[in-house]
């Protein structure tokens, strides 16, 4: 009798252990945010009449390409509004990253 108490006890007499449980492991993601930053306005006037000037006349259209720190000549097919200002980009690569912070990258023709 002893012998077959311990049998028992032997075979199924440990607790069973359950699988761990885990969480899922979830990155966090960067957070962007959409909306534009606010720039001086006095900088971006000031920016915006020095790419008017650029072209030797005053009228609110920059000739010159202000994503090529108006270096090169802007083609009107590529042109993009920046506070009343028309500023004729040399290509849609400059206009398509030019347009993401019109003011922000205008400002930087100051610098």
């Amino acid at each position: 009798m002893i012998l077959m108490l311990t049998a028992l006890l032997a075979c199924g007499s440990t607790p069973k252990q359950e699988p761990l449980k885990t969480e899922p492991v979830v990155e966090k993601s960067e957070v962007v945010d959409e909306a534009s930053p606010v720039h001086d306005p006095k900088k971006v006037a000031e920016a915006l009449k020095l790419a008017d000037l650029a072209d030797g006349t005053e009228d609110n259209v920059a000739q010159k390409c202000a994503g090529c720190a108006l270096s090169m000549d802007g083609d009107p097919a590529h042109a993009l509004d920046v506070n009343g200002t028309t500023l004729h980009l040399c290509a849609s690569m400059c206009k398509e990253y030019f347009s993401k912070d019109p003011e922000g990258n205008v400002v930087e023709l100051l610098d």
